[in-house]
Formats: structure tokens, C-alpha cells, sequence
């Protein structure tokens, strides 16, 4: 019985407010006032100025036509088979590590050249 009296006692006071968290400020130095930024409206930004280079081109748009005929084109031009993958990966080198580093079963490091 006593047990759960101050046990009750204890989550009493644990959920009674503390003096930080009431708004408008009744502790002793009087209400306390929170600082506010003043509103601004919101910006817009407006472009003046534009600059660049002379060769620049903007995007067009085209017709659906002439955008799948170029694509086509695009893709043919790309466009490789297995085989000549396969024979351009065996030109290039394979990166090797010029130094091997093992463990032996006592878990020493064992540095070894390739």
C-alpha cells in the first residue's frame, strides 16, 4: 500500500507543469515576451540582365516526326554489338595491384608482390 502511494505520488508531481512551460510568464520576474522577426513580403526577383555566348542556341521545339527520326539516327550511330564490346573490353588493360596482402591462420598480415 505505501509502495503504491508513492509511487502515485511521484507520477503526480512528474506530470504537474513545470514554471518554463506556461505561456505568458507567471514566474516572479514578471510575463515574460518572446521576439518575433518583423514580416516581409516575400521576394520577386525579376531577370534584368541576360549574358552568354554568341554561338548559343536555345532549344526548339520539333515535331514528333523529326524528334523519332533523329533518335533513330542517334541510335544507329550507337548502337554496338556483343562482339565488338567484348573486343574492345579485351584492349584495355586490367587494373592490378601491384602488392597482395594475406592473413596467415594466426592472424598476421602476409605482404606479398604480385
Amino acid at each position: 500500500m505505501k509502495t503504491t502511494l508513492k509511487l502515485a505520488a511521484v507520477i503526480l508531481v512528474a506530470c504537474a507543469p513545470a514554471g518554463a512551460q506556461t505561456i505568458g510568464g507567471s514566474s516572479l520576474s514578471g510575463p515574460s515576451s518572446f521576439n518575433i522577426l518583423p514580416w516581409t513580403p516575400p521576394a520577386n526577383p525579376k531577370a534584368i540582365d541576360v549574358s552568354g555566348d554568341a554561338a548559343y542556341l536555345p532549344s526548339t521545339f520539333v515535331s514528333f516526326d523529326l524528334a523519332v527520326t533523329v533518335g533513330k539516327e542517334d541510335l544507329k550511330e550507337q548502337a554496338k554489338t556483343i562482339a565488338e564490346a567484348a573486343a574492345e573490353s579485351r584492349k584495355v588493360a586490367n587494373a592490378t595491384a601491384k602488392i597482395r596482402v594475406a592473413q596467415d591462420n594466426r592472424g598476421r598480415l602476409i605482404v606479398a608482390k604480385n
